[in-house]
């Protein structure tokens, strides 16, 4: 009954026409075009032939006769029983692909652990669909070999391996839907891969960086003298750079100036900027705009998930797939969250964008603020990266941690880019700091403000920044900053603050941990809660930027009835409380944020495989191929954070955008991430509840709440997530 012929098998189709069309996509042409472009994509990394057999048996299971039927009815406008596939194609091509079927099982709704293989995969697998997809797998003459399903030599270990499948997994993934997508735009142009090259880039950050040359000032010749070491080592050979600059030292150009050179020089494909907090994307992507134009870059905030328990094929649930990034821009700037919670993702949409890491030269920025609880697997991928897949890896920061004791591959092969940073530091040291060592109360907090027309206040929780801004509000010039606001306000709000502190007109900004690392702001004076050492020394980059003053003043205080972040965060106030107790001449110095980093690491979990136990279990689970398990337990931030469009955003009608998703779902999404904000799955879940989300037809969460033009969005017990970064 279910026996396929070569007539037969060539009229199997992938997916129905698009709308209005009449032109199927068939399942031989899809499976061998799909073949075909994951072996390109995974050329560079030597495992084309692995990718190829993927591509091959990924959709066999559709040649079930009742996924056709299903097709068919679904093409008509017709509710007919799904029929998943697969599982099925999984099963079908196991005892050719082996683990590497794993792939195959999860090319829609995501990667199992390898025992489910067996426990879960082939008992959830139709006998039929199983059947079918192996006799469609002999007539296309599907027959790897061993040596075709193997990785290279050097990426032979464990972790190596598992690292290697995910790598697959994205060429498998990407190719898929990149087919499809192509299908149903019947041949249509996408913006997808439609890029300047490298060298594009870097003669138009040249042009740029040309205007600052000879600007008079101490710091603007520090500033030149960072550029021209980064330019230097760019001709470095590939491998693992530090970038250690103070603030104000200009490195988000002057790195990224040392990234393009390197790629053009080392034909790498692209440079990928990852960041710890979205306020930074938001100014960093501005920056980048404006030199190369906001089409030319990618500024990818957080993930849509389209994935789910759904091996659907119609149009609809097609364009929600469609509206994933693949990062093929050769300038992407992204947020840490979003790089490391891909990297150890089983999802396919996260996973999508993997292989186009393979030769880029990736930043981190803000180095210091990856999360100490996941350092061990965050390290390893970092050094697997580099090690098997071309990345140039450049760690970037004014305050470098010492990540030896975690795991010492990637700072002992490490060069840095500018080898005389101490002589930068000293020299562009503007800030003097103050301990008073009483605490204050937030009334307290006021009061000391009310003298200070232009200052900055960082507290640790965004529900002090709420009552602190609430309660100094009758001051002039009060702002408020989270990422409970829309990027494109938080943009306002920046160029607004920038422009009164040039016109020395009364501003005073309340904000979370969103403004301390990297964001360009001027004050005069600073007062920061007290926290962690890295983010008291990043704070005080905000102050006295410019050199303006003689000397800002950073003023760290002690919060009565204060929140902060549990866990890690709350040990580095410990360890900041020590070190601080020992009169430290200059708490800036590269030197103490070692010592601090190193005593940090001592005292918390790592999840280091150098140190051990439970301390090493994602590794460990990595080791063993459990892919499903990894996702579950490796959080960033613990609550997983559910983007919402803010239909009632002020200024900008949001809902005459909201229909216009279907004409192109990746450039849409792109469009409403300047209109949206993350809140954690419980708390989406309650707003939800109380009938202030909507799901759009795109997948998307649409807010129908209020927005308030200071605070956001106007719910005042909602954390923002940047508070939790470093939460146990």
């Amino acid at each position: 009954m279910y026996a396929l012929g070569v007539e037969s098998a060539c009229n199997l189709w992938a997916h129905t026409p698009a709308s209005g069309r009449y032109r199927w996509h068939g399942l031989v042409q899809h499976t061998e075009a799909v073949a075909e472009r994951a072996a390109r994509f995974a050329s560079p990394f030597g495992a084309s032939r692995a990718a190829h057999a993927l591509g091959l048996a990924h959709d066999a299971g559709k040649a079930d006769p009742r996924f056709q039927e299903y097709l068919k009815a679904a093409h008509k406008g017709l509710n007919s029983p799904r029929c998943p596939h697969a599982f099925a194609g999984a099963v079908a091509s196991l005892d050719k692909l082996r683990t590497r079927a794993l792939l195959v099982a999860g090319h829609h709704v995501g990667i199992p652990d390898n025992a489910d293989l067996t426990n879960i995969v082939q008992p959830n697998a139709d006998p039929r669909t199983v059947e079918a997809a192996r006799q469609f797998l002999t007539e296309i003459g599907f027959d790897p070999s061993p040596e075709d399903l193997t990785p290279r030599q050097s990426a032979t270990e464990p972790l190596d391996v598992e690292f290697w499948l995910r790598m697959l997994f994205s060429c498998l993934v990407d190719a898929d839907w990149l087919d499809t997508e192509s299908h149903f735009r019947m041949g249509m142009p996408s913006d997808r891969g439609e890029y300047p090259a490298i060298d594009w880039y870097l003669e138009k950050l040249n042009t740029r960086l040309a205007t600052f040359s000879g600007q008079e000032s101490h710091i603007n010749k520090q500033r030149e003298e960072i550029l021209k070491s980064c330019r230097e080592a760019a001709k470095s050979p590939p491998g693992v750079f530090t970038l250690t600059v103070p603030t104000g030292g200009g490195k988000t150009l002057s790195g990224l100036a040392f990234a393009l050179k390197h790629a053009k020089l080392h034909s790498r494909r692209r440079v990928v900027v990852a960041i710890p907090y979205t306020s930074i994307i938001d100014q960093t992507a501005q920056v980048y705009g404006e030199i190369f134009g906001r089409k030319n870059i990618l500024e990818h905030h957080s993930a849509i998930d389209m994935d789910g328990e759904d091996e659907g094929s119609s149009e609809l649930e097609t364009k929600r797939r469609m509206a994933s990034e693949n990062w093929d821009c050769p300038l992407i700037v992204t947020t840490t969250v979003q790089l490391f919670e891909s990297l150890l993702s089983n999802k396919p949409s996260r996973c999508r964008k993997l292989h186009n890491l393979a030769d880029s030269v990736l930043i981190i920025d803000e180095v210091q603020a990856l999360p100490e609880k996941h350092l061990g697997p965050i390290l390893d991928v970092l050094h697997q990266l580099v090690r098997n897949y071309g990345v140039t890896l450049v760690l970037s920061t004014a305050t470098p941690p010492d990540y030896n004791p975690v795991d010492d591959r990637l700072l002992s092969a490490a060069t840095e880019i500018v080898a005389d940073f101490e002589r930068h530091f000293a020299a562009l040291r503007r800030v003097r700091f103050k301990f008073p060592s009483e605490e204050w109360t937030h009334t307290d907090l006021v009061e000391k403000l009310e003298p200070s027309p232009q200052a900055l206040v960082i507290l640790n929780s965004r529900k002090d920044a709420v009552e602190v801004a609430k309660a100094a509000s009758h001051l002039e010039g009060v702002t408020h900053m989270s990422t409970l606001l829309c990027p494109h306000h938080r943009k306002l709000i920046l160029a607004t603050t920038r422009q009164r502190l040039e016109d020395k007109l009364p501003v005073r900004m309340i904000a979370t941990q969103v403004v301390e690392a990297g964001v360009d702001l001027d004050f005069p004076e600073v007062f920061r809660v007290l926290g962690p050492l890295d983010r008291i020394v990043q704070a005080a980059g905000r102050c006295n930027r410019g050199g303006r003053n003689t000397l800002g003043t950073c003023t760290v205080f002690r919060l009565a009835d204060g929140r902060s972040p549990r866990g890690a965060y709350q040990t580095g106030i410990a360890e900041t409380e020590s070190l601080l107790s020992q009169g430290l001449e200059d708490i800036t110095a590269p030197e103490v944020t070692r010592r601090y980093t190193r005593g940090l690491y001592s005292k918390t979990f790592t999840g280091s495989a150098k140190t051990g136990g439970h301390r090493a279990l994602i590794q460990d689970l990595r080791s063993n191929l459990k892919f499903q398990s990894v996702a579950d337990t490796f959080k960033m931030i613990e609550d997983d954070t559910v983007p919402l469009i803010v239909e009632n955003y002020p200024g900008v009608d949001v809902g005459s955008l909201l229909p216009q998703w279907g004409t192109d779902p990746s450039q849409w999404f792109r469009k409403m991430a300047a209109y949206s904000v993350s809140v954690f799955q419980g708390h989406a879940a309650r707003l939800q509840s109380d009938g202030l989300i909507r799901l759009h037809d795109s997948g998307a969460k649409v807010y129908t709440g209020a927005y308030h033009p200071m605070l956001g969005l106007a719910q005042e017990d909602l954390p923002d997530p940047s508070d939790l970064i470093s939460q146990e």
